[in-house]
């Protein structure tokens, strides 16, 4: 792709990307399902217009690490140690109940048990990505939900690539004991490192660099960050932008950092990226594959999400909405399972055909999260106006019931007034005659 391509079509797919949000947003729909509708519409599902290239895959991952450690800096930690318990249970059984669920349903349509076990693998991925974007449109992103599910999502990602690492040690004889090692020793040395670091740098950073250049330090060390988390750590780039959000929510200079990145990051990395996810599906590929594989995976990717996270969450006392709401921002699988496929696609454990089944799941799972999450926030406003209806409605039929009474009760009441004065003029009559004729004869005698 030239210079030239690049640019016009940058420029065409953002204003795509900022118009579909804006009218998403007009009717109250997550901006992010529009943004991934656009991708739909030119990518290779309908239209064709645009493929994916090497350029707009770098963009995509820079506007992926941005959100991530957007959400790191909104991620609010004292709520998080609080429901830390809750989101490992959440995540291990959002993990365990894919897993055998998957691994189940595979092997019953004849498949070996290591493809099986792969596949299983393949639905324990959650891409919490799409989830943070959504519940910070919905303004959710801080709630107790909302830090449960970011924190689930996290231990999920170093869970699931445990289980990758040793499905793929015992199908293809590799060692997944280096793998795991690099996971154990990547969180303390990364936390240490920001722990110190980073309040130092919020320090030093005003004394030495004007505004703009401490955004770009900044940003640097969140890359050198999801870098290290991914070629070092054996886990998700985007699980180190999220831990460099958090650390850097902890410092003086967490309000300037979250402006400025946030205004580069929604400006054009962020759209792009959620443009990308949607040019990457390509639902050509699914046409030749049976119909019960597809729809068995794309239930099971669904529902044992909702079921093992919502359970787990469930498990930690959390009420049954919240339980809801993170099973269902755990749904997404987005580019983790798209990860995790590649490897199984050149490991030759999946053919090209299966690798399709992924990217519909991947794809639908994408799709749906904003508007699930989006239908179960309201729940809780839907249950409210009802209530103030039926509410309504009582106080209608109360005030009917008072009102025909009193006409009712009424009626015999004014007959017995009317009755009454009827009475006392018949007794006051004579005396004011008496009256009269007293008065004109006293007058008499005057005159």
């Amino acid at each position: 792709m030239s210079v030239t391509t690049f640019l016009l079509l940058t420029a065409c797919l953002l204003i795509a990307a900022k118009c579909a949000g804006w009218i998403f947003q007009r009717l109250r729909l997550p901006t992010v399902l529009g943004q991934l509708l656009v991708g739909v519409l030119v990518g290779p599902s309908l239209l064709g217009w645009v493929h994916t290239e090497p350029i707009m895959d770098a963009f995509a991952n820079l506007g992926v690490i941005i959100l991530m450690f957007m959400a790191g800096l909104e991620t609010d930690m004292k709520q998080m140690r609080q429901v830390g318990g809750a989101a490992f249970i959440s995540a291990s059984m959002g993990v365990i109940i894919p897993f055998v669920a998957g691994t189940l349903f595979a092997f019953a349509l004849g498949y070996t048990w290591p493809v099986s076990f792969f596949l299983g693998t393949l639905l324990t991925a959650t891409s919490v990505s799409i989830s943070a974007q959504t519940l910070k449109d919905l303004g959710k992103l801080t709630t107790k939900a909302g830090t449960t599910i970011l924190g689930a999502a996290v231990i999920d990602d170093v869970l699931g690539l445990i289980v990758l690492s040793l499905i793929l040690a015992f199908t293809l004889g590799q060692n997944p004991t280096w793998a795991i090692v690099k996971m154990v020793l990547y969180f303390p040395i990364a936390y240490v490192l920001g722990h110190y670091g980073f309040p130092l740098l919020s320090r030093l950073l005003p004394k030495m660099l004007a505004l703009e250049a401490r955004i770009g330090m900044v940003l640097a060390l969140v890359l050198l960050y999801a870098w290290s988390a991914e070629s070092l750590g054996n886990v998700a780039a985007i699980t180190g932008a999220y831990i460099a959000g958090i650390l850097v929510s902890r410092t003086e200079m967490r309000e300037w950092v979250h402006d400025g990145m946030s205004k580069i990051g929604m400006a054009l990395f962020i759209p792009l990226f959620f443009v990308y996810v949607g040019i990457e599906a390509n639902f050509h590929s699914v046409g030749n594959m049976p119909l019960l594989p597809l729809v068995g995976f794309i239930g099971i990717a669904i529902a044992t999400k909702v079921l093992g996270c919502g359970s787990g969450a469930w498990l930690s006392r959390f009420s049954p909405l919240d339980s809801l709401t993170v099973g269902v921002g755990m749904i997404s699988r987005g580019e983790v399972a798209l990860i995790t496929a590649t490897i199984g696609l050149q490991a030759r454990l999946i053919t090209p055909e299966l690798f399709s089944v992924v990217i519909l799941i991947s794809l639908v799972t994408t799709l749906i999260t904003p508007l699930l999450l989006k239908l179960v926030y309201l729940i809780p406003a839907t249950e409210k106006r009802l209530a103030v209806a039926s509410e309504a409605h009582a106080h209608a039929v109360s005030e009917a019931h008072v009102h025909a009474h009193t006409h009712t009760m009424a009626e015999p009441l004014f007959e017995f007034v009317e009755s009454e004065l009827e009475f006392i003029e018949s007794v006051l009559e004579p005396e004011e005659v008496e009256v009269q004729y007293v008065q004109e004869e006293h007058h008499h005698h005057v005159r």
